[in-house]
Order: C-alpha cells, then structure tokens, then sequence
C-alpha cells in the first residue's frame, strides 16, 4: 500500500511539472507573438522618436566600463541577447550577416545579459561581429523597458528610437534596417548569398 501511495505521489509531481513546463512554453509563445503585433511593440522598449538614454556596461572581453553609445555619428543597431536564449543564437548568422554588409554604416551593439564567464563559454564555439558589452546586473535591460529577448531597437544619429521590436531572425533585423531612409532591404541577403558561394567563412 505504502509503495503504491509512493508511485501515486511521484506521478503526480512528474504531471505537475510537465504541466508547469507546457504552461512556460505557450506564455513564452504568447509573448513573441504579442512582441510582435503593433501593440506589443508600442508598449514595450523606449518608444518610437524617444531619445535613448545614456548608459554605460562593461567591455567584452576586456572588461572595462564603456558608454556604447556616446557619439552619434552613424546609426546604431543595438540588441539585447542571453546566453540562456535559444532564439539569441539563432539570430548570430543573421546578425554577423548585417554587420558585414553595413558596419561601415551602422554601428552595431550587443548587449549582453550575464557575466563574462557566461559569454566565454556561450561564444567558444560561435562567431558574434560587433560591439558586446555586458549587462550583468540588468540595468540598461530595465533602462530601455526591455522585457524579452532577443529584442532589438534602431537608433539615428541624433539617438532617436526609429524602429523596435523582437528580433529573432533575418526578417526582423531587415525590418529595422528599412527604417533607415535610404538603407538598401536586400543588401544584406546579397552579401550573404555570396558567402554562402564563395568560401563560407564567418563574417568579418
């Protein structure tokens, strides 16, 4: 009796967690699609045509205090990733992609949620192109009213917001790019492409 009581129990936790496991699965979907309608981009981030704030993070890999984001003499593309994200690196072939075709643009900025010893062991085997500097408090994640990631916003030259929202594949850095007058959609899926043809070596 005592036995069949014991089974009862540990399939009754084992239910109990595949339960609260679907229900973190269906809220994170939830969340990307919300993120990704006109409302959910509206609410959450520094609103469109709001300056960025100034902030300061710590340097990858050297460790040091850094302010990204202090002269605007070009656009910037500024994102916010984990090394706890799956989507996060999905978007790194994407992301390096952008930045070989438009780094001489645009400046393109990481930044990351974690500790350096997160991002030594997240990137030992993978290739990030631009600026990381890390957030391992939170502070500029809360700062720009990010909720999510990866969540990325494009910034002129004057640190106006101009576009935001989830970013999580090719399709949505385009997005954020074409808000940009005059930035070519299909330039990074040009050069890319021939990559791809070529050599296919990681960009940069």
């Amino acid at each position: 009796m005592d036995q069949v009581l014991l089974y009862s129990n540990i399939l009754l936790w084992l239910t109990q967690a595949v339960v609260f496991f679907s229900l973190f699965l269906l809220f994170r979907q939830f969340g990307e699609v919300y993120l990704s309608t006109g409302e959910g981009i509206s609410r959450d981030g520094i609103p469109i045509g709001d300056t960025i704030p100034q902030f300061q993070g710590v340097s990858y890999p050297a460790g040091k205090v850094t302010t990204p984001i202090q002269q605007y003499d070009k656009p910037t593309l500024l994102a916010f990733v984990s090394p706890r994200c799956k989507a996060c690196e999905q978007l790194l072939p994407a992301w390096n992609a952008a930045h070989e075709a438009f780094h001489d643009r645009i400046h393109f900025v990481i930044i990351g949620l974690g500790e350096k010893e997160e991002f030594e062991r997240w990137l030992m085997d993978r290739t990030l192109q631009g600026q990381l500097v890390l957030d391992p408090g939170r502070h500029i994640f809360s700062l720009c009213k990010v909720r999510v990631t990866p969540f990325a916003f494009i910034i002129d030259e004057q640190g106006v917001v101009r576009g935001k929202g989830l970013c999580n594949h090719e399709g949505h850095l385009k997005t954020l790019l074409s808000t940009l007058e005059g930035e070519p959609r299909d330039g990074m899926i040009d050069r890319e492409t021939s990559d791809h043809t070529s050599e296919n070596k990681p960009a940069g």
